[in-house]
């Protein structure tokens, strides 16, 4: 067949292939963090904290959305997932309330120049969806330790480590509820966090 005759042809083919290309591309969803830092009010406290880079329980170092729909099961959402992973997430909006709380001198992002007085550290211990017949909820389990720097001794340096719980109902039953619902969480237990931390540096 002479070759005027193959290429249509083969253009044919090559826009079938492109088309093909996009229709299969996955719909991605990425989902980050949307609330108002708490209010808090009280005497602002002369110190800098510190935040080191918070740690994560392994089923849930991933940036997929983990989520329960029985006993002992874990699954994930191959299209819906956080911006960043979870120590992230927390980590930086913990560090951005903790700042607009204006309950303290300073607070210092990992990496920083300046001295600190307090370091924080996490451990997030559980972030994900739990299905249920009746509705879907947000939980959420950070592990805080508060450190002084300025101590010698171990037992003067730690001034405390708590673990701190919250779970939020979704408004519907999809991922994007249950964000909305994770960002309510993650206000709740961030000013539970900084109301301690204050209080314990005073």
């Amino acid at each position: 067949m002479p070759i005027r005759y193959l290429v249509p042809y083969i253009l044919i083919l090559t826009l079938a292939g492109c088309g093909a290309a996009r229709t299969m591309a996955p719909d991605v969803r990425y989902y980050t963090l949307e609330y108002e830092s708490p209010t808090l009010t009280g005497q602002q406290a002369k110190v800098a904290i510190a935040l080191n880079r918070f740690g994560v329980a392994p089923e849930f170092n991933t940036g997929k959305i983990v989520y329960r729909d029985l006993s002992f099961g874990r699954q994930e959402y191959a299209y819906h997932q956080w911006r960043s992973a979870p120590q992230a997430l927390v980590a930086d909006y913990l560090r951005r309330d903790l700042q607009q709380s204006g309950l303290f001198l300073a607070v210092n992002q990992p990496g920083s120049s300046l001295p600190a007085t307090h370091q924080l550290e996490g451990m997030v211990e559980e972030w994900m969806e739990v299905d249920g017949e009746d509705r879907w909820l947000a939980t959420a389990s950070l592990t805080i330790t508060l450190i002084d720097l300025r101590a010698r001794a171990i037992p003067e340096q730690v001034l405390f480590q708590r673990t701190y719980r919250g779970s939020e109902p979704a408004a519907k039953k999809n991922p994007g509820s249950v964000v909305e619902a994770m960002s309510r969480v993650m206000r709740t237990l961030s000013g539970r966090i900084i109301a301690d931390v204050h209080a314990a540096v005073k």
